[in-house]
């Protein structure tokens, strides 16, 4: 499926979803009020059309909306026909989208040259990543409990497939000491094990290849894919077909040089090894 459906359209149509059922509105008793069909307001909330500023603004007074919630939400209906939804670093409303999709999803592509994703991070690992950032204790907990959480969207019922294609280097790096880093190489292992998670490893005997930034790629049962991209000074959704093609292709481009699943664990095995000895 190529039609664009542009992340932000969808993240607005999640919020109003939410609200709606949050007001203890029906759809049928909401698009009334309104003056559109149900089929309309159904289409805003699957994030199928983009919701009109105006139409936006009357459901958030339907629902009883106001305040900063209000500006929030208002904002996401901004710049509808712009390619792309990007913020500096990484921001709570993008956050908040990607986890959103993230529960919709039926597979993941992630890639990553520096860290282990998020959602296969230890408790050690997530917080010696999230220690470095300008958080006290109480804080770094928190946002680690969090991220714990947001692991279980693995192990639904309905289990999404994960492919995680890594880099070695996101390996020789002993986050949070070698006891802490081999713990979570350990864990990669056992996950590795798992009938719906496969991990790539990218050795450095392969030489050059074309790094990119981390990546997920999302695959939704209806809807097309979404990309999100993160690094250290931007992250967001090039939701364009031709930048979801784009980075399709990068999957192909990395799994040539990548190991097998097989071969893979068995150098995680190797590195687990050596930070031990470390």
């Amino acid at each position: 499926m190529n039609d664009r459906v542009p992340a932000r359209a969808r993240a607005l149509a999640a919020e109003l979803k939410v609200l709606r059922e949050r007001s203890g509105l029906t759809t049928r008793a909401a698009a009334k009020r309104l003056g559109t069909s149900i089929a309309s307001l159904n289409r805003s909330e699957t994030g199928r059309r983009m919701a009109s500023v105006a139409d936006v603004s009357a459901l958030l007074a339907i629902y009883g909306v106001t305040g900063p919630e209000r500006k929030r939400i208002m904002s996401l209906t901004e710049n509808d026909e712009q390619s792309g939804w990007w913020g500096l670093g990484v921001r709570a409303h993008l956050l908040e989208a990607l986890i959103h999709f993230e529960s919709q999803a039926e597979s993941f592509i992630h890639y990553s040259s520096i860290l282990v994703p998020g959602f296969l991070q230890t408790a050690d690992y997530a917080r010696a990543v999230i220690g470095a950032g300008p958080f006290d204790a109480e804080e770094v907990e928190r946002r680690v409990a969090h991220r714990l959480e947001r692991q279980k969207v693995l192990f639904k019922p309905v289990r999404p497939r994960y492919r995680l294609i890594l880099d070695e280097a996101v390996l020789r790096r002993p986050i949070g000491g070698s006891a802490a880093m081999a713990t979570q190489i350990r864990w990669l292992i056992d996950m590795a094990n798992q009938p719906n998670i496969t991990i790539h490893v990218i050795p450095f005997r392969h030489g050059y290849y074309e790094l990119s930034s981390s990546f997920s790629i999302l695959e939704f049962p209806t809807l097309p894919s979404l990309v999100y991209v993160e690094n250290g000074n931007a992250s967001g959704f090039p939701d364009a077909p031709v930048d979801t093609d784009r980075y399709v292709e990068t999957v192909g481009r990395l799994m040539r040089v990548a190991l097998d699943s097989f071969d893979s664990v068995e150098f995680l095995a190797r590195m687990a090894a050596d930070h031990e000895r470390g």
